[in-house]
């Protein structure tokens, strides 16, 4: 239940880490009894007022339990006495998630006390920590990411109604470059609209922020929240429609904790993560292989002798250091190695890449207040090469060879401080610099034409703060956000292999934004929660965008060095029904916003051979909608809950091409429905997800129509030991072959993807 420079792998290589990793998980497994106590606690608000119908779980891997608290606050759940520490997760409608170590063996009643989810800190420290957040909010918990039947991260996430990749396609087969991440109406781009966070630190990446959703591997994953609507007053231009926030599992005793699988179209994955104390020193481990043949994207009708299945293989790890204080503070060091090879439907059509990366992160209380550091650091380097495809797709010619290096450097300091029960205070600064260029060769007729050269240099600083009051059950909440960013250092660099060279220096330009926001919520009862907001946001073009040109199929689109941010203005309105019954929650809300000068691809011309787009800002695009959520607890066993998105996205004013306006925006779907259906008893678990996407649009003229569809991923678990399971997963159970983009050529989503494993979790 969803509670609200090359270096790459070879595709054998990456398949023996899969096997490793399975093998490692069916070696290391042990069956052990453990008996089984109860805890027992109350959750109150900041005035003591009991939260009925919160969810109360055990996060702890291995042992799956989940109550909600009844009229008066309280509640009992199964806990595992022997277990010295694990983990108590309370999330409540309107209230910011809680997290608290407890002991299987307390026979104290736990008291659990809940702040309003008014106000966003930049940095979420997840640990005994109260996170705030301004707009919708939901939450995937460990046992949700185990019951989806994707394989890969972005896919569990289209649980969260609105959450799309630039296309419909997902990232076990798409381009990395098509994985820009957006929510909840505001447009799709190969630059995500939405932040992506692991442990506070930015996953998108530093040149063209588009996300490596398999960099984390998914054993590690404790957590994802994601909320909805902009949040550009504490995180900047990267959270113009919301954020997603990634939790890493903690470390608080030794325990191993791992999934092997196999699949057709040859696909299997191993993860792993393991952790140890040595005195007050915790390290960490985690490791994760992917690999899969995939698919020919295609439909057979247009197919030609080009067309060949896309695939990927990809590995990733990480080493964590971490050291608790006394204090309650923590500080942990984290090392990060990622590198993937794609095929991307066609010979010719090949890019891989490499990422390196280290984070640091220290938070700790002071007389004065909480105070938290992120700082991070990555290298990257990306290849990809580039075709032209002949009309019968016979044959293909390489067009583009290119190689992005980009590295990035960043910090973000924090502090926040609570004075006595119903003032909270927050403030901040940020800093951050990229670095990024694209080096290509030309061809034509396979014959090299050209070598050329682009990129820059972005600098970006922020300073942000934010204030909450609670009156009795008034809640005020406001703050804001100025950033000023550089694009300078800016080049294009052209060498003809005849004829004269060209050089072109781009003039460094500066741009400032002030993002504030305000939100006012009242609570009605025990029952009803209210909020309305008004905010704007911003993001600045990303170095891909300024300086990159890029080729999909038949498509050309050129990078615009002239481009400026884009401006949202926006306002929410949300209603909570949080105990409508003992079984029952709602949950509706109403959004606006406008952007102005929003960066699209515009057509500049069409051929039948080839389309050339263009990066520009347009006019303006207005997007509003409704949604609607419903969560019915039909018995203790079985939970369904739902969600439905109306969304109009539309292109308010564009100056220079007047017949754009009136027309959808591309890439965002009028309607979209949601399901998640679970069932838990007797060490079986089963759950079923199921989503439709209407109608969207793969271009701005509206031209080229991806039809609607309906797909459904299952997942169906047995537990064998106290510490090992064995599942089977679906993804598109319903063999839908789904329309993910226009190129002008269709391409297809995945055929059924069937996997079966095991998953083993293991204290000591």
């Amino acid at each position: 239940m969803r509670v609200l420079s090359r270096c790459t792998p070879g595709l054998a290589g990456v398949a023996v880490v899969s096997m490793t990793a399975l093998s490692l998980t069916l070696g290391v497994s042990r069956s052990y009894a453990q008996a089984q106590s109860n805890c027992a606690g109350v959750v109150l608000d900041s005035a003591n007022d009991a939260i009925s119908n919160a969810t109360v779980e055990i996060r702890r891997p291995g042992l799956v339990s989940r109550v909600r608290t009844n009229s008066e606050g309280h509640f009992v759940i199964p806990c595992d006495k022997s277990s010295t520490q694990q983990t108590l997760l309370v999330v409540a409608a309107g209230f910011a998630a809680r997290s608290i170590t407890v002991s299987g063996d307390t026979r104290e009643p736990i008291e659990v006390h809940l702040q309003p989810a008014e106000v966003l800190e930049r940095i979420v420290v997840n640990s005994n920590s109260d996170a705030f957040s301004p707009g919708t909010t939901s939450h995937l918990l460990t046992n949700d990411i185990e019951r989806s039947g994707a394989i890969t991260l972005d896919d569990v996430l289209r649980q969260a109604i609105g959450f799309s990749l630039f296309r419909r396609s997902g990232s076990l087969t798409a381009n990395p470059t098509s994985q820009g991440v957006s929510l909840r109406g505001v447009g799709a781009n190969g630059a995500s609209r939405a932040l992506v966070l692991l442990d506070g630190v930015p996953l998108n990446n530093p040149f063209g922020s588009w996300v490596y959703w398999n960099r984390v591997p998914r054993e590690s994953i404790a957590s994802v929240s994601i909320v909805d609507g902009a949040a550009s007053d504490s995180y900047g231009g990267g959270a113009l429609g919301g954020i997603i926030n990634i939790e890493t599992k903690q470390l608080s005793q030794p325990f191993f904790d791992g999934e092997g699988s196999w699949g057709n179209m040859d696909s299997p994955s191993g993860s792993a993560v393991a952790g140890f104390l040595l005195h007050n020193v915790g390290v960490t481990g985690a490791i994760e292989g992917l690999r899969t043949d995939g698919y020919v994207l295609v439909p057979k009708e247009q197919r030609g002798t080009v067309d060949v299945a896309a695939g990927t293989a990809d590995i990733s790890g990480s080493l964590t250091i971490s050291h608790a204080r006394q204090d309650g503070g923590r500080a942990f060091l984290r090392l990060n190695s990622f590198a993937e090879s794609r095929r991307n439907g066609t010979p010719l059509q090949v890019n891989d890449t490499r990422i390196s990366a280290a984070d640091f992160g220290f938070d700790r209380p002071t007389s004065i207040g909480d105070l938290s550091i992120r700082a991070f650091g990555s290298r990257e380097i990306f290849n990809q090469n580039f075709s032209a495809v002949s009309v019968d797709r016979n044959s293909e010619s390489l067009t583009n060879r290119q190689r992005n290096p980009s590295q990035q450097i960043g910090a973000v300091l924090q502090w926040r401080r609570q004075f006595a029960e119903r003032h909270i205070a927050s403030a901040g600064i940020e800093g951050r610099d990229v670095r990024g260029h694209s080096g290509e060769i030309t061809f034509a007729t396979s014959r090299v034409t050209a070598h050329v050269d682009a990129g820059g240099r972005q600098r970006t600083f922020g300073l942000f703060g934010q204030d909450s009051i609670i009156a009795g059950k008034w809640t005020l909440a406001f703050g804001g956000r100025f950033d000023r960013w550089t694009n300078s250092d800016g080049f294009s660099h052209r060498v003809p292999v005849s004829g004269p060279s060209s050089f072109t220096e781009f003039r460094d330009t500066s741009e400032s934004a002030f993002s504030p926001r305000i939100s006012l919520s009242r609570r009605i009862g025990s029952n009803v929660w209210l909020n309305i907001s008004g905010y704007r946001a911003f993001r600045a073009p990303t170095l891909n965008e300024l300086y990159r040109n890029f080729r999909v199929g038949n498509v050309v689109t050129n990078a615009n060095a002239n481009l400026h941010a884009e401006r949202l203005t926006g306002a929410a309105a949300e209603v909570n029904f949080h105990k409508f019954s003992e079984r029952l929650i709602l949950r509706g809300n109403f959004f606006w916003s406008r952007i102005d000068d929003p960066v699209a691809n515009l057509t500049l011309n069409s051929t039948p051979a080839l389309i050339t787009r263009q990066r520009q800002n347009l006019g303006a695009i207005r997007a509003r909608g409704l949604e609607a959520t419903v969560e019915f607890r039909a018995t203790n066993h079985v939970n369904l809950s739902a969600e439905y998105l109306l969304t109009d996205s539309t292109v308010l004013r564009f100056p220079t091409n007047a017949a754009l306006e009136g027309l959808l925006v591309p890439q965002v779907p009028r309607h979209q429905f949601n399901f998640q259906l679970s069932f838990q008893q007797k060490g079986w678990t089963a759950a079923l997800q199921g989503r439709f996407v209407g109608v969207q649009y793969d271009d701005d003229q509206n031209l080229l129509p991806l039809a609607r569809f309906f797909t459904l991923d299952a997942e169906a678990s047995r537990r064998l030991s106290k510490s090992v399971d064995l599942f089977v997963a679906v993804q598109n159970a319903t063999n839908t072959r789904y329309q993910v983009a226009r190129t002008p050529v269709v391409n297809l989503g995945p055929p059924v993807l069937a996997r079966a494993g095991l998953r083993v979790h293991i204290r000591d």
